[in-house]
This record gives structure tokens, sequence and C-alpha cells, in this order.
């Protein structure tokens, strides 16, 4: 379950109206551990006081090679934030979201408040029931291409005021994203510190990784998009030919935002997980790719070749899958 804090600091709550009972908590704290987290390490706590739910940042759970910047871990706690607002929902409350910054640990990522009483709509509906169900699929899609309703959906759940989102469109644009992958995966598996850190986090290292957190070692796939992120040096690369094909067969969706802090991070995880759950519930399965990006000449050749406004953040892909994937949370 989610991380708890003893003491938690107070935030106002509504007036009217009781508090949130110790099973509407449950329901809360159950929806927030089933975000999806950079590596399965849920870098986040969350508190509950009255009718407000609290989410921090768990700091300690950084990875200096892999996340130098903690932009991984800020998307993990957006999504923890999409999480916890539909679970609010799901109870019978409107939602007040308050995201806050305080110079000292443990870092609040933002506070909900239930203000009052309030069906969850439909979309919220589906969006909350697909938290257990949402899953990460790296391998290769069915070949078959999503409807324009459905790309339609997709663009609008990863779109907000902070997040612009826009589609990888035609082979020039497939062969650009490609050719700065198989760049960033070249780089990557000759930084032997950061190739230890990816090993460390696998389940393979039990005595390395917390209980219950890390990724599993079966759940990379060999083929697809996602093979070019992978910095193992034993991991086998698509050559930039083969993967701008497949780019160019898959709906692949690029989140930006105008800003590159903190907010925007939390804001760009909130609009990832959105969009996933959207898939989810459409009978859609996605991954994410935010390793290659955490070079700078991948984010400027990304902003550049596709024309972006802001800072690429990720890229997500949609697709159907060809098999049921096992659990994996990033």
């Amino acid at each position: 379950m989610s991380r708890r804090r003893a003491n938690p600091r107070r935030h106002g709550t509504a007036v009217d109206g009781p508090p949130w009972t110790a099973e509407e908590t449950t329901v809360l704290d159950r929806a927030v551990d089933r975000a999806p987290s950079v590596h399965d390490t849920r870098p986040w706590s969350l508190t509950v006081q009255g009718r407000t739910a609290t989410l921090y940042e768990w700091a300690e759970a950084k990875q200096d090679r892999h996340d130098p910047e903690g932009r991984d871990r800020h998307f993990s706690c957006g999504a923890a934030l999409a999480n916890l607002v539909l679970a609010v929902r799901s109870i019978g409350w409107a939602t007040e979201v308050r995201q806050e910054h305080s110079p000292d640990p443990p870092d609040t990522v933002a506070a909900v408040t239930g203000t009052r009483r309030e069906a969850p709509t439909a979309t919220e509906g589906q969006r909350y029931r697909a938290i257990t169900r949402r899953t990460t699929y790296h391998r290769i899609f069915e070949p078959r291409a999503l409807s324009y309703l459905t790309r339609e959906t997709l663009l609008a759940a990863a779109t907000s005021p902070q997040v612009y989102s826009r589609w990888v469109m035609g082979g020039t644009e497939a062969s650009n994203v490609a050719s700065l992958l198989a760049h960033a995966a070249r780089t990557s598996r000759k930084d032997r510190s950061h190739s230890w850190e990816l090993a460390m986090w696998s389940l393979g290292q039990p005595d390395e990784v917390p209980p219950g957190q890390g990724v599993p070692d079966d759940t990379s796939g060999s083929g697809g998009v996602r093979a070019a992120g992978s910095a193992a040096p034993a991991a086998w690369l698509p050559s930039e030919q083969q993967l701008g094909a497949w780019i160019g067969n898959e709906s692949v969706l690029v989140l930006s935002t105008f800003s590159d802090g903190r907010h925007d991070h939390v804001s760009a995880g909130t609009a990832m997980q959105l969009a996933w759950l959207a898939a989810t519930s459409l009978g859609l399965a996605a991954s994410v790719i935010t390793q290659p990006l955490h070079l700078p000449e991948v984010r400027s050749g990304l902003r550049e070749r596709l024309g972006l406004p802001g800072q690429p953040q990720m890229l997500m892909r949609f697709g159907y899958p060809a098999f049921i994937p096992g659990p994996r949370r990033f």
C-alpha cells in the first residue's frame, strides 16, 4: 500500500459534510498504490485529514543515472495524483486540487479536497475502473490501426492547459523519431553505471531493491519500439529502418509541456495516466518511453523535428495487444 506519514501537515478541509470514512480512505490509498511509477518505486506518500488527501514526493527513491533530474519520479507522482482525483470522484465528491511545492522534505505534490457531494461522470467511472486493469505493454501490437475517434479520445485525455500532445504523423516524422531513439539507445548502452543501476532495479537483484519494488525481468519484450529504450549492454537493438517502420505502423503520442519545472513534470504524468486509463477502458494496451528523453540532444531534436511548442517529456505507444501483458507500473 502507499506509504503513510505519522504526522501529516494540516490542510484546510471543506466544512460541509462528514470526514472520509476508513473505507473511503482505503479506496483512495488503493487507487494511489496502483499508479505506474518508474521501476515500480512508488515514490510518494499519502496522508488523509478530514476530507483532504495530500500526496507527497518520496525523494529517497531517486536513481542518479537513470533519472538525475527526478523527471520520471515527478511523472510517477503525477500519475498517482490522477488516480487520487479519480478515486475521490468515485466515492461521490467534487474535487479541489491544489498543487504545491514546499522547500523542505517531504515535498508536497498536491492536496485534493472533497468539497461537496457530486456523482462521477461516466468517463470518470470508466477511467477509475480501469486503474486495476492498466498494465504496461512493451511488445509489438496487433497490425490493426486505431480509429479516428479512438485517437481523438486519447489525444483529448492527454491534453490539458499545461500539456500539449500530438501524434507522430507520416514516414518522415517516424524516421526522425527513430533516428533519435536509436542514438539514445547507443549512447545509453555505453554508460556502464547507468546499465548497472537499471540492473539493480530488476527483481533479479533482491538485496539491492526495497521489498515490493523493482521491475520483473520478463516484461520488457524482445521487439517493438520499446526495444530501442533499453540500456542493457546485451539488449538487442533494432536498426533505424526497422524502428522507423514500427513507429510508422503504431500510434505514438508525444507529450510536451510549455515549461520544464517540477509542476510541469507532474502535469505531464497526470496527462499520461489519464490517456493510459482511457486506452485501457477502450481495450487498448500502452507503454511509455522516457529514458531516451533524458539526453538533451534527443529532447531538442524532438522539439525541432516535430515543431513542438515546448519541452517534450515522453512518448506513449498505443495499440491492440497481441497477448495479455504481465504486471508493470511504468
